[in-house]
This record gives C-alpha cells, structure tokens and sequence, in this order.
C-alpha cells in the first residue's frame, strides 16, 4: 500500500480504485498509461489525469534548454491535455512521438470524441 493516496488532478472526476488501475498501467518513459488514466509523480505522492476529465489533446514538438536561454537544446514532444472542461491543463515532456502516441491511443480508445491535435512540425521551423 503506498504511503500516500493516489490524486486526482481533476476536481469533477475521480477513478473508483486508482491504486488497482495503476498496477494494470503500462510504463510510458517517466509516466504510467493506462485504460483509463495517465499516472506521474507529484508531491507528497503521484497524482493522475482520469482520461474521462480530458476535454482536448495537443502534441507539439519543442525543446528544452540544458543551459537556460544559451546553448544546447534538447528536442522533445509535449503532450498538452486539457481537463474540466478546458479550465486547466498539464503538460507531459516525452522524448519521442511513438511514446506521445502510445498516450494518445489510450485516450483515443477510451473517447474518440476527444479532439486531438498532432503538430509534427519540426521544432525551430
């Protein structure tokens, strides 16, 4: 049992046991995936988005700075996903776009009705 009870980002919508859908989740890189939620750390415990809370999808290519504004850049993909009815909303860095699709796909699976956006343009372009 985890020290800390898994939370819901959402204010209007939770999942039934969080704890048993976590353990059925699939490793994402840094995230966990699952039927119906997209789990990550957060403090004092993880936290998870309910796919049922998610409003729209954005992936976008981008990069992060390893030297603040000067020098390197690494490229990455960011996954937006809007919840509450576009309120709010979280974004998840991901390395590649099979993992952003991964992601996608399980939310995509569990409402095809939630509009998802696939910007692939090359970061800098």
């Amino acid at each position: 049992m985890p020290l800390f009870e898994l939370k819901s980002l959402s204010k209007d919508f939770d999942l039934k046991d969080p704890s048993l859908d976590r353990k059925e989740s699939k490793r994402v890189e840094q995230y966990r995936v699952s039927g119906r939620a997209v789990y990550f750390p957060g403090f004092p415990g993880d936290q998870y988005l309910p796919f049922s809370a998610v409003t729209s999808a954005l992936s976008k290519n981008t990069a992060i700075s390893v030297k603040g504004t000067c020098g390197k850049q690494l490229p990455m993909v960011r996954l937006r996903l809007s919840y509450d009815g576009g309120e709010f909303y979280k974004d998840f860095m991901f390395e590649h776009q099979k993992n952003v699709d991964k992601v996608l796909d399980a939310l995509h699976a569990f409402d095809p009705d939630v509009p998802i956006t696939r910007d692939t343009t090359p970061f800098g372009s």
